[in-house]
């Protein structure tokens, strides 16, 4: 790999070859009978080129096949690759179709279809099928049109988000979702995903592997039930922009949520009147009512919400920002203050301040608690670096 290769042989024998890493000049083709003498080959690396999948009818044992940028045909040969359990079509602008007997990979463990642009159609209960997935990557420009009802607008049958529901071993998932009709009724994402990165809407920012637990939601409607769907415990980050129809985005039935979130981004939602509605916990364990909510959060930026009156709303006896650096806020017209004293309290590491353009804010501190909590006649950030207020005439 690195060394471009502008041409092969008609074919190698390599009998005791397991792995082959090559890289072509865009448009080489694979000669048909080059890898016959590679029987043993077991994982195959191909970036660039174009290659037909029925020259490896002989590479039985192969079981990683990873095809980058790589004009690919013939797709249907997969099924003599019953021992895959990895297969990566990463920007391969040739894929228009998945073929529905890559459904008979019993042992596949990944599928990426990162940046197939023009791929429009994954047949029904191909996905369903591979009970032993454990990651499916199909989320940054690539497939999005996910069926509800199993049949899309041009006849063909497509794939539906129901499906995820039984990969009992998924724990890897990044994918796009365009619109809220794509989400079924009662849907939920399996409990088992331990990394995702999610898109609703039109997102158009490069996703990459997913590392953390994010969700992405743009230029679309927000009910509340939809947004409960999308949301699991482990969620670590959230990005919401230009969203509509959403006055409160994390309402008190979610304040689990909240244990884990690390970062939260939201812009240009113009209904949005509070972030964070904390409330009392349920009757139920113990432990419930004695989590911290917002302990992991690190980062959070608001830009654009002109009907925003507060950040958090309800009693704060069990929020801690223990973790909280940097906090963002710009052109929220209604914000009249940010912290109460008791939530001023716990900001042990608070670095970053940055309020702009935010005409109604009057108080960084609110004078009164509500709470009547006994509140300390001092209040610092002991780590506070930058502090930047600008166009915040009441302030």
């Amino acid at each position: 790999m690195g060394n471009k290769l502008a041409e092969l042989p008609e074919g190698l024998v390599c009998p005791q070859l397991k792995v082959l890493l090559l890289e072509l000049d865009d448009g080489m083709n694979v000669p048909d009978k080059f890898f016959e003498g590679m029987r043993e080959i077991e994982v195959l690396s191909l970036k660039g080129g174009c290659l037909s999948l029925q020259s490896l009818e002989l590479s039985t044992k192969l079981q990683s096949l990873v095809l980058i940028r790589c004009g690919c045909k013939d797709l249907i040969w997969l099924r003599k690759m019953q021992r895959l359990k990895i297969l990566v079509f990463k920007w391969c602008l040739s894929i228009e179709e998945l073929p529905d007997e890559i459904g008979e990979l019993k042992e596949l463990r990944l599928l990426d279809v990162t940046g197939c642009q023009r791929l429009r159609r994954i047949p029904v209960n191909l996905i369903g099928r591979l009970k032993k997935l454990e990651e499916l990557l199909i989320g940054h420009r690539s497939f999005d049109g996910w069926d509800v009802v199993g049949c899309d607008s041009t006849g063909g049958m497509n794939a539906s988000l129901k499906e995820l529901n039984s990969l009992s071993q998924l724990a890897v998932l990044s994918l796009r979702i365009p619109k809220m009709k794509c989400i079924p009724r009662d849907f939920v994402f399996p409990v088992s995903l331990l990394k995702y990165d999610m898109i609703l809407g039109n997102w158009l920012v490069a996703g990459g592997y997913p590392t953390t637990t994010r969700l992405n939601l743009a230029g679309t409607s927000l009910n509340a039930k939809t947004f409960e769907q999308l949301v699991l415990h482990k969620l670590e980050s959230v990005s919401v922009t230009d969203c509509g129809d959403v006055f409160t985005l994390f309402p008190a039935r979610l304040r689990q949520v909240l244990k884990n979130l690390k970062e939260v981004f939201v812009e240009s939602c113009r209904s949005l009147e509070e972030v964070f509605e904390l409330g009392e916990a349920d009757e139920g364990s113990s432990e419930e009512k004695e989590m911290l909510l917002l302990s992991s959060l690190t980062e959070l930026r608001l830009r654009g919400l002109p009907e925003l009156k507060c950040i958090w709303k309800g009693p704060t006896r069990h929020v801690s920002f223990q973790s909280f650096i940097h906090l963002s806020l710009n052109s929220l017209d209604k914000l009249a203050f940010i912290f109460t004293p008791s939530l001023a309290q716990s900001l042990p590491k608070l670095e970053v301040l940055f309020i702009n353009n935010c005409g109604e804010l009057k108080h960084i501190i609110r004078e009164e608690d509500g709470e009547r909590e006994i509140i300390p006649e001092s209040l610092c950030f002991p780590e506070l670096k930058t502090i930047n207020k600008s166009f915040c005439d009441k302030l």
